[in-house]
């Protein structure tokens, strides 16, 4: 079996969750491993990453749980029986086995855990997706669904795109006033990471109860960036699911 480079958030208990984000893989594989198809990923290709992830986590592929990605604020339920062609970027389960996948190469992957309701949630977050709120809103559908409360979460941002490489429009920046710095072209840089954290302060998220990669995808060639790589760029898998 090849064995893939995960990394693995240190929040979760071990024996309840399975998390992680897939990294490149590019020593194993020529293109790097990627989760989606993108544009110089077949579907074959796409299909046999995903089983090899599924392996490698120990899970039966059908257990996998994609989304169709669009960069808005949709958060679905997950059941055993939910297919992968809905459209949303984020998802939520208390059924125990499935594994939610978000796929990302820049923009960040929000994993929830909540221990005491026994549910987990993902979520894909783009700065559209942070702009929405995306992350707020899906942690209310778990208090909606579940009984989640927010000093029972605990939360691991993955991997993203830097606040010191990620440059925007002033459109985008007007958009997080709290969360650009202005530079000398005109410019500006955004934290996706920190606009996440102010927006989940505000939910009375605890500072204890969050762990986030202080990684770049767009300067760290482990992980697969849209921003560097363009066309050519690969889709990371970042995964959360109860044991």
């Amino acid at each position: 079996m090849i064995t893939l480079k995960i990394l693995r958030p240190t929040i979760f208990p071990v024996n309840k969750v399975i998390s992680g984000i897939t990294m490149s893989n590019f020593d194993m594989f020529d293109k790097g491993f990627s989760i989606s198809q993108a544009n110089i990923f077949s579907k074959e290709e796409v299909k046999y990453n995903q089983e090899i992830l599924a392996k490698n986590i120990n899970t039966n592929f059908e257990n996998l749980k994609f989304q169709k990605q669009v960069h808005g604020s949709t958060v679905r339920e997950i059941a055993a029986n939910s297919s992968n062609i809905f459209e949303s970027d984020g998802m939520i389960t208390d059924e125990a086995g499935l594994v939610l996948c978000v796929i990302v190469a820049d923009c960040a992957a929000v994993l929830c855990y909540d221990g005491k309701e026994h549910c987990v949630g993902a979520f894909h977050a783009g700065w559209r997706g942070i702009a929405d709120e995306i992350t707020v809103k899906g942690i209310e559908m778990m208090h909606e669904k579940f009984g989640t409360k927010s000093e029972n979460l605990l939360i691991y941002i993955s991997p993203c795109a830097g606040s010191d490489t990620y440059e925007i429009g002033e459109e985008v920046a007007e958009l997080f006033p709290n969360s650009v710095k202005k530079k000398e072209n005109g410019k500006y840089l955004l934290d996706m990471r920190g606009e996440i954290c102010k927006q989940l302060k505000k939910i009375h998220i605890p500072d204890r109860n969050m762990e986030y990669s202080s990684i770049c995808t767009i300067s760290n060639k482990n992980f697969h960036s849209f921003r560097r790589d363009k066309d050519k760029s690969g889709r990371m898998a970042a995964f959360i699911g109860l044991l």
